[in-house]
C-alpha cells in the first residue's frame, strides 16, 4: 500500500512539475484561419502563468529574411487554467508563401505556408475526428498523418474530450502537448488546423434546447470556443481559398440545431459556391453511420437536412466522423446508390478506441467499413479528388478517386 502510494503521488507531482517546468516551448501551439487562408494566418501561443510577464506579443517574418517584425496579441484565458494564450491573426500576406514566427528571442523558430491564391498542382488535406482515448494512439496518426507533409489538417470534432468540463482541463493539455510533439514537422512546419465541434465539447454534448443564444454556447462549450479561433460563434462558418476551395464546417447539433437558421445558412453558402471547384463539408454526427443505428436521432436529423442540399448543389465528398471506425459509403444521391451522387468519408477513429462496423454486405449504402485506427489523405487537383487512407502502421487501407466534371 506505501508503495502503491508512493506511485501515484510521484505520478501526480510529475505531472503538475511537467506542467510548471515546461520542457516543451511553447506549452501549446495551433494555427488555423479566420479569414482568407491565402493572405492571413491565426497563431496561437500558450503560454503558461509563470510566463506571463513577457508581452502579449509574438515576431514573425518571411522565411529566410534576417529582420523580425512584431504584433501584439490578444491575450486570452484558457478555460479553468492558468494558462493564457497569446493570439495574433497576421493579414496582408503572400498567397503561397512562407513565413517564421516564434514567441520572442529566446523561444524556437517555426514556420507556416500560406495557401496558393490558384490550385495549379495539388493540396493535400489530412482528415479525421475522434482525436484523444489515449495520448500515445493519437501522436501515432499524428506522426503518420505528418509524414505525408499535409498542408492542412481538416477535423471533425471530439478532440480531447473533456466535455466542456473542469475537471477534465488535464485532458487538453495532454491533446496539445501530443500536438506540439507530433503535429510539427521536423523542420518546424506547422500546417493549420480547421475543426467542427463534437458532442465531447459540449457539456451534456447536444443542444437540447439549451442553447439559446452565443452566451449559453460559451458556457456549455467553454474549451472550444476559446481554443478554435475558426468557426468562432455561432459554431459553423466557411474558409475560401480562391475559388477553388470551401471547407464548409458544420454543427451536428452540439451547440446548433440542425433545422431553422443553420440550415438556411448552409443553403446559401452551397449556392453561392456553385462555381468552386471542390466543396468540401465536414461534421460530426454521420448522415450514415458505420456503427450506431440508422434511426439514431442526431444521425436522421443530418440526413434529413444537409444531404439534400449537397445532391441539389453537386457535392460530391463530405466527412462525417463520431463512429470510431473507418468508412466508405458508396455514391449517395436521393438517400440511394447513384454514381453522380457525394461519397460519405470518415467515421472518427483518429486516435480513440475502435468499434466493429455494421456488416458491408449486409449495409445497403456502405462500400468500406474497418475496425481501426486511421487519416484520410485527400489530394486536391484542378480535376479530381484523390483520397487514399493509411492506418497506425502507415500502410494504406483503401483509395479512391472522384473525377470532377470539366
Amino acid at each position: 500500500m506505501i508503495i502503491r502510494l508512493f506511485i501515484l503521488l510521484a505520478s501526480v507531482t510529475g505531472f503538475l512539475h511537467a506542467e510548471e517546468a515546461g520542457a516543451l516551448n511553447p506549452v501549446g501551439l495551433m494555427l488555423t484561419w479566420q479569414r482568407d487562408p491565402t493572405t492571413t494566418m491565426t497563431i496561437d501561443w500558450q503560454r503558461r502563468a509563470k510566463e506571463l510577464h513577457r508581452p502579449a506579443e509574438l515576431q514573425y517574418r518571411p522565411r529566410g529574411e534576417k529582420v523580425w517584425q512584431t504584433v501584439e496579441a490578444e491575450r486570452i484565458d484558457f478555460p479553468f487554467s492558468t494558462r493564457k494564450i497569446d493570439r495574433v491573426e497576421l493579414t496582408g500576406l503572400r498567397p503561397g508563401g512562407e513565413y517564421e514566427f516564434r514567441g520572442d528571442a529566446a523561444s524556437p523558430v517555426f514556420y507556416f505556408r500560406t495557401a496558393p491564391a490558384r490550385l495549379e498542382g495539388r493540396l493535400r488535406l489530412a482528415v479525421g475526428g475522434d482525436m484523444r482515448h489515449r495520448q500515445s494512439r493519437m501522436e501515432a496518426i499524428n506522426r503518420v498523418a505528418m509524414a505525408e507533409e499535409p498542408d492542412i489538417i481538416y477535423l471533425g470534432g471530439d478532440y480531447a474530450y473533456a466535455d466542456g468540463a473542469e475537471d477534465k482541463l488535464y485532458r487538453w493539455y495532454e491533446y496539445f502537448e501530443a500536438a506540439r510533439n507530433s503535429l510539427i514537422a521536423p523542420d518546424g512546419r506547422v500546417p493549420p488546423v480547421v475543426g467542427a465541434i463534437g458532442n465531447h465539447e459540449v457539456q451534456g454534448g447536444y443542444t437540447w434546447g439549451r442553447m439559446v443564444n452565443d452566451e449559453a454556447r460559451r458556457q456549455f462549450a467553454p474549451y472550444f470556443y476559446t481554443l478554435f479561433a475558426f468557426p468562432g460563434l455561432p459554431g459553423y462558418g466557411v474558409l475560401d481559398f480562391g475559388d477553388y476551395l470551401s471547407l464548409v464546417v458544420l454543427d451536428s447539433d452540439h451547440t446548433n440545431e440542425i433545422p431553422g437558421a443553420q440550415t438556411d445558412w448552409l443553403r446559401a453558402t452551397l449556392a453561392a459556391r456553385t462555381h468552386v471547384t471542390h466543396v468540401l463539408p465536414t461534421y460530426h454526427v454521420p448522415a450514415y453511420p458505420s456503427h450506431r443505428s440508422f434511426d439514431d436521432r442526431a444521425a436522421s436529423l443530418v440526413r434529413s437536412h444537409w444531404p439534400p442540399l449537397f445532391d441539389e448543389f453537386g457535392i460530391r465528398l463530405a466527412f462525417e466522423h463520431h463512429d470510431h471506425l473507418y468508412k466508405r459509403t458508396h455514391p449517395i444521391r436521393n438517400n440511394r446508390i447513384d454514381p453522380e451522387g457525394v461519397i460519405y468519408m470518415g467515421d472518427g477513429a483518429w486516435g480513440v478506441w475502435t468499434r466493429d462496423p455494421h456488416p458491408v454486405d449486409e449495409t445497403w449504402y456502405l462500400n468500406r467499413a474497418e475496425n481501426t485506427l486511421h487519416v484520410i489523405m485527400v489530394d486536391l487537383y484542378p480535376d479530381r479528388q484523390e483520397l487514399y487512407v493509411l492506418n497506425p502502421d502507415g500502410m494504406r487501407i483503401d483509395e479512391t478517386v472522384i473525377h470532377l466534371d470539366e
